[in-house]
């Protein structure tokens, strides 16, 4: 055995703890990178499994086209795959040329694209190559279909054809998100990675220059100190590696499991696949790693001179200058600020962990904001289902029919909506101007929603706001969807909040100009509540309509209803712009919606024998797959958080234990020259204050652009009139840093004799 071999298991035995210690580094930054190699390995290969199944990885359905049209679409560039479907209810063919059409007029063609992110761009090319008119998508609208279920997995939410601007649109593209995330991740991981082991091995190194200052004088060259170094590191990754692993693997199944019960209505189970190629990345990004926070200690270690490593002070600089903060700080806090330039690296590494703590923790809790204000437009509804009736009918009874036959828990609330136009005065109270209308004498009326709640609802939402029985609420938030390819949403207030003003109920006539008549005064008076709060079951209210709604009871819901129709009934001729809706509408909760849909199909068979009609709409079953990239990504940040934290926590336990007790000789002179231990403690206490006020100074600034950055890319979904960046969060979270990082100093003091 070489001589560098022997003396790097001697080092080793002689310094336990230290090796302990980088060992246990090394294994919490495996289990960072390991982990998230098997989490996208798994849940990617769980995507394959449940969903790209040859014959059902199409992504553009076109239905009954003729073989001249196919002919100009079958040879685009970007088509990857073409399954044919002769007759309606026929297997998928996949086509291969030579292909003959013998006795076959038109076919249905499922395509599948190359590259999946460009679904609406592909799709719209074809409908026009294909010169598709409005009228024949509008009016046959299984013409052209998505394959919903494989695109949301990627990302796309809601692809549709969009008539009116005649191309296909996404309402909301999530397809390089996950990308960005591994991205993001994977750095993220490899920088703190490199900060804790570069840390770790610089101590370690620190503490052993005398030795290779000794072994340089003696004959030992730079090239044999750097191989016992590496040796050193090698023999310590593999370990850490080995054990790292087996507690990713453990990490992995843990956070699966979370995963799957999140997802447990979609039908998606992920379970652990180690996939070689991911198991290769993964223990080369590791060994990168090593080797980068190896390098630079070593070289400074195998360069220093005999007298530097004996005296062991190269790393000591310190130039005199006197600042404003160490004028007004007493003696202690002049001595830490002195104690943090004379030491400057090692207090420049914790500086740095906790700028990645407070730093990711701002830009990640930010953006999990966003995604859950982007999360109530894919998950529209926090019902169930909804029934409608055109007909007085005994709802009730079916739906306690219902819980009595499957013993579902089953909630259910009853309204009825209308849309109707309001004269508004003093018309400067509107700030929008979107479904205004101004008349000759520069009146204005405005378009909304009208919703009679049933009492129960009504009071909940009155005792939420603090009104009183009889308010109308007002919904004050307008929604404006716009976009080609991808649909932004944009959120702004249709009234002045701190105004009072009054509603008239009108219908426009027109003649020569814009006329109004009105319908009803009256029973509008009352106090009006502006707020942008819904209550528990209309979340489809935010962005169903593009106007503010009013909330009321039933009773004076129906009076309006009432004067609304008599207008009607003796104003035939005029051109009346307020529509009646007098169907009951009944929002539904329940246990099992798939049990649910069997039923009220039960009934609505029974029912349209006696020509009574029932409506209904189950959204969970429609919305099952839309969550699934929200609540992925929330998962995965919420986890680098956590991860970050700790580790940042832990490497920083090290960093300031190696710290004092490197400092140990200095405390000594300290306490000879008449400080005592409170006085060291406070010294030692201003020095974590000053880094952490430095390191929240820093994190500040850097977050700036990144805020800007997520602000300006959420931007491409939804627009809101106010900021999302959770303050008060943030806030807690720096102050538990600043605690744990004085709890760490304190602690750490112990280890110091007086």
């Amino acid at each position: 055995m070489k001589i560098e071999i022997k003396l790097t298991f001697n080092n080793i035995r002689k310094n336990i703890k230290r090796m302990i210690f980088t060992i246990i580094s090394i294994i919490l930054c495996t289990i960072l990178i390991f982990t998230t190699i098997l989490l996208i390995s798994s849940v990617r290969n769980g995507i394959t499994e449940n969903i790209e199944t040859e014959y059902n990885d199409y992504h553009f359905i076109i239905r009954d086209l003729d073989i001249d049209s196919f002919n100009k679409i079958k040879d685009k560039r970007y088509i990857d795959k073409i399954y044919i479907q002769e007759e309606e209810d026929d297997q998928l063919k996949k086509l291969e040329e030579p292909y003959t059409f013998d006795g076959i007029n038109n076919i249905n063609v499922y395509i599948k694209y190359k590259n999946v992110r460009e679904v609406c761009k592909y799709s719209t090319d074809i409908i026009e190559t294909l010169n598709l008119s409005k009228e024949e998508l509008r009016y046959n609208q299984d013409k052209c279909e998505f394959n919903q279920k494989l695109l949301t997995v990627y990302g796309l939410i809601d692809v549709y054809i969009n008539i009116d601007k005649y191309n296909a649109v996404a309402r909301i593209n999530y397809s390089y998100v996950i990308d960005i995330l591994i991205i993001f991740i994977l750095v993220a991981f490899s920088i703190l990675f490199i900060i804790i082991l570069y840390n770790s091995f610089l101590i370690t190194i620190n503490e052993r220059k005398r030795e290779y200052a000794i072994l340089n004088s003696i004959g030992g060259t730079e090239g044999q100190i750097l191989k016992m170094i590496f040796f050193e590191g090698i023999i310590l990754g593999i370990i850490g590696m080995i054990i790292g692993g087996m507690f990713s693997i453990v990490a992995t199944n843990v956070i699966l499991n979370i995963l799957n019960n999140i997802l447990s209505d979609t039908g998606y189970n992920f379970r652990l696949i180690v996939d070689s190629k991911y198991l290769i990345l993964s223990v080369c990004i590791i060994l990168i790693n090593i080797f980068e926070s190896a390098l630079i200690p070593s070289v400074k270690a195998s360069t220093t001179s005999v007298m530097q490593g004996i005296k062991n002070n190269k790393e000591i600089k310190y130039k005199k200058r006197v600042t404003l903060l160490e004028k007004i700080l007493p003696i202690e806090g002049k001595i830490a600020i002195k104690n943090i330039r004379r030491n400057r690296n090692k207090y420049r590494t914790i500086t740095i962990l906790l700028v990645v703590c407070m730093t990711s923790y701002i830009a990640i809790s930010t953006y999990i904001n966003y995604e859950k204000a982007t999360s109530e437009i894919v998950n529209e509804y926090d019902v169930d289902a909804e029934l409608r009736f055109e007909e007085p009918l005994d709802y009730k009874y079916i739906l306690e029919d219902y819980k009595a036959k499957s013993g579902d828990k089953v909630e259910y609330m009853e309204y009825k909506i209308t849309g109707l136009f309001f004269l508004v005065e003093p018309e400067s109270v509107l700030i929008t101007d979107i479904l205004v209308t101004q008349y000759e004498d520069n009146k204005k009326s405005i378009n909304m929603g009208v919703i009679g709640l049933d009492d129960k609802t009504y009071k909940n939402y009155i005792e939420k706001l603090n009104a009183s029985y009889g308010d109308f609420i007002i919904y004050n938030n307008v929604s404006e969807i716009n976009g080609d390819e991808q649909l932004t949403y944009t959120n702004f207030q249709a009234f002045k909040t701190q105004d009072n003003f009054k509603l008239s109920i009108v219908s426009e006539v027109w003649y020569d100009v814009v006329r109004y008549e009105i319908v009803d005064d009256e029973d509008l008076n009352g106090n009006f509540i502006l707020t942008d709060e819904l209550i528990e079951g209309y979340r489809e209210i935010k962005t169903m309509y593009k106007h503010p709604t009013i909330f009321t009871n039933m009773d004076t819901y129906n009076k309006i209803e009432e004067k609304c129709e008599d207008y009607a009934s003796k104003n035939k001729k005029a051109v009346s712009k307020f529509i009646i809706n007098n169907s009951l509408n009944v929002k539904v909760k329940c246990g099992n919606i798939i049990e649910f849909s069997n039923y009220i199909k039960e009934i609505q068979d029974i029912n349209e024998k006696k020509n009574i009609e029932i409506d209904a709409e189950y959204y969970t079953l429609e919305n099952q797959e839309k969550i699934i990239y929200i609540n992925i990504v929330q998962l995965i940040l919420r986890i680098i958080i956590i991860a970050i934290v700790v580790i940042g926590s832990v490497s920083a336990i090290n960093i300031i234990n190696a710290s004092l007790c490197e400092r140990k000789q200095d405390f000594k002179i300290l306490n000879s020259l008449g400080a005592t231990k409170e006085n060291i403690n406070k010294t030692l206490i201003y020095e974590c204050i000053y880094m952490f006020m430095k390191a929240t100074i820093i994190s500040i600034i850097l977050s700036i652009p990144i805020l800007y950055g997520i602000i300006k890319y959420m931007e491409n979904i939804i627009v809101l009139n106010k900021l999302l960046i959770p303050y008060g969060s943030i806030f807690i979270f720096i102050m538990i840093l600043l605690l744990i990082s004085l709890s760490i100093t304190i602690l750490s003091t112990r280890a110091i004799e007086e």
